[in-house]
């Protein structure tokens, strides 16, 4: 067991003993004198918090050269921690019997060691996608009379650096008042992308979380951590409106920029490291978890949806956060960029174009959200839910349109006869019949494969007919059999099943209803198509089968259809 002090610059807070075989502090007593984390109100639960929040910001062999330099002789044990060093305050802590000052161990002597680099906290992100390995690695580049945080982003086309990008360019536009750090990108040889920012925190002035103001008094049972954060602010001089205006203000953008990682420890307020007094609220700065970065769906979200995505901040849902905002106006709508402004910076920043496309949709939902929240309309998930409900009882109710409709077994004069009825019923309901060789014809599909044959992307360039609404489409692969052979082309499964899906998507996502004939019966084919109805819109989802093999499984609901029917005639 080893006694250490933790210091604030030159000021010692209090004592800790602490095993450095097992990385625990046994015991913590504060000198009462409102200097120790948590604004001075620290005992040994909140030490153990402050500790686990705080990992090693340099090498240990960067710290013992230090120390060697300042004349100093060194248990090497000790430094387990580094001295708990960080670049965002003055707190450290010192071995009993060594005699360090502040001005020996103080992180900018570091500039000297491994070119200047020295690796950031590991308390990087709370957001859920962080375990899939999706953080940036960070580190401070102390070469400049500024140091710079330097973070890289390698996953997910490097998106997390060009939102932080982008959140610099919106808070630019808004000509806000409220401070925020300003993000730069920069492409490596790799093709990772970094962002850096100057650091807002020196000698001078310390960065404290939120969290550390929340936990720093008792907040009474009846108020919400969120008012108590508010409050706190307040009773320790920083002026209320001030703090009120920049969480109403840090709320909205991140609505609208979709950030779901405001965690207690991603903002906070600043204060003299000095007089120990606080100035006011921290610069808005780590945005990167933002615009869907690790999204992979190609369809955007309905408004339901969008609210539907947890968060990590004083509540769960932006719905919760809104709830709080003050001000509804201080994000103005007229000065975010548009829509369209969005796709083409995320198109300029090597995002593929499927993917700036689904930000750029996904980010007008939002606006657009923002603009009826402005006008006083309550953001609620379960309204968008009724609404979404209100919206499909519609949808079915206008003739019964956008089915998908499969029918599957061997072709035969039986089968050909179930077409033939499914057709004519939905033709007496007034939909006209519409030719599926028009949505996607053989010499476009000869054209798109000529050198490759890549369905993910045919599919992908799919665009809605609006002539085909309201409509029944027949696609046959027996037809299809038929075009190719007609025009000399050897019949090729691969080639066939890309013609029919394509004609398929085209006619869902123009507004028509689907009717499917195909010979192929496999469980992995039709859960395929069952899933690409669904993505495409579909109303509804048949699946029948003509003939069915007594002896192989039959098909259910389960492979994604509101409907099975086996016909055995």
């Amino acid at each position: 067991m080893d006694k250490y002090y933790l210091i604030h610059k030159n000021d010692i807070c209090g004592e800790l003993l602490y095993d450095d075989k097992r990385g625990v502090i046994h015991s913590y007593k504060d000198n009462k004198e409102g200097l120790s984390p948590f604004l001075g109100n620290c005992d040994l639960n909140k030490m153990l918090e402050w500790w686990k929040m705080r990992t090693v910001p340099a090498s240990r062999n960067m710290i013992r050269e230090i120390i060697k330099n300042s004349g100093c002789e060194s248990p090497g044990d000790y430094l387990a921690k580094n001295l708990a060093l960080s670049m965002t305050d003055c707190y450290w802590i010192c071995p009993e019997n060594l005699d360090l000052k502040y001005e020996d161990i103080k992180f900018t002597n570091l500039a000297g060691y491994n070119q200047g680099k020295i690796p950031y906290h590991n308390v990087s992100s709370y957001d859920p996608n962080s375990s899939l390995g999706g953080q940036m690695e960070k580190y401070w580049d102390l070469e400049s009379d500024t140091p710079i945080l330097v973070k890289e982003s390698s996953r997910y086309f490097g998106q997390q650096s060009m939102n932080e990008v982008f959140a610099t360019h919106l808070h630019h536009l808004q000509k806000t008042e409220i401070p925020f750090v300003e993000y730069r990108g920069i492409v490596t040889e790799t093709g990772s992308v970094l962002s850096k920012c100057p650091a807002f925190t020196s000698e001078k002035i310390e960065l404290i979380p939120a969290y550390e103001v929340i936990s720093s008094t008792k907040i009474q049972n009846d108020r919400s951590l969120y008012d108590g954060y508010i409050e706190i602010c307040s009773m320790n001089g920083i002026d209320k409106e001030i703090i009120q205006a920049y969480m109403d203000y840090l709320i909205l953008s991140d609505f609208v920029i979709s950030n779901t990682d405001e965690h207690l420890l991603n903002f906070g307020v600043l204060r003299d490291s000095d007089s120990m007094k606080l100035i006011g609220p921290a610069p808005i700065f780590d945005s990167g978890n933002s615009m869907f970065f690790s999204d992979e769906r190609k369809m955007p979200y309905t408004r339901a949806g969008l609210l539907e995505r947890k968060i990590v901040s004083f509540y769960d849902t932006e719905e919760k956060m809104l709830t709080k905002v003050v001000n509804r106006n201080i994000l103005r709508e007229d000065l975010l960029p548009s829509p369209e402004e969005v796709k083409e910076f995320y198109g300029e920043s090597n995002i593929p174009e499927w993917k700036a496309d689904f930000i750029a949709k996904n980010y007008a939902t939002k606006v657009q959200m923002l603009h009826e929240f402005q006008k006083g309309k309550t953001i609620s998930l379960y309204h968008e839910r009724q609404a979404d409900k209100q919206a499909l009882v519609s949808k079915r109710a206008v003739k019964d349109i956008g089915k998908f409709i499969m029918i599957c077994g061997k072709h035969n004069s039986k089968k050909a006869e179930i077409v033939k009825k499914v057709c004519a019923r939905y033709e007496d309901k007034g939909c006209g019949m519409k030719d599926s060789k028009i949505l996607y014809s053989v010499e476009q599909a000869e054209k798109a494969v000529k050198f490759l044959q890549d369905k993910a992307t045919v599919l992908e360039k799919a665009v809605s007919v609006p002539e085909y609404k309201n409509a029944i489409v027949l696609v046959s692969t027996e037809h299809i059999y038929e075009e190719l052979k007609s025009k000399n082309i050897q019949p090729d499964k691969d080639f066939v099943s890309l013609i029919a899906e394509m004609r398929i998507k085209t006619a869902l996502i123009s507004g028509a209803t689907v009717i499917y004939d195909n010979s192929g019966i496999e469980r992995k084919t039709r859960e395929y198509l069952a899933g690409l109805a669904e993505i495409c819109g579909a109303s509804k989802k048949e699946l029948h089968v003509v003939n069915w093999k007594m002896e192989m499984q039959i098909p259910s609901c389960d492979e994604g259809w509101n409907f099975v029917k086996v016909h055995n005639i």
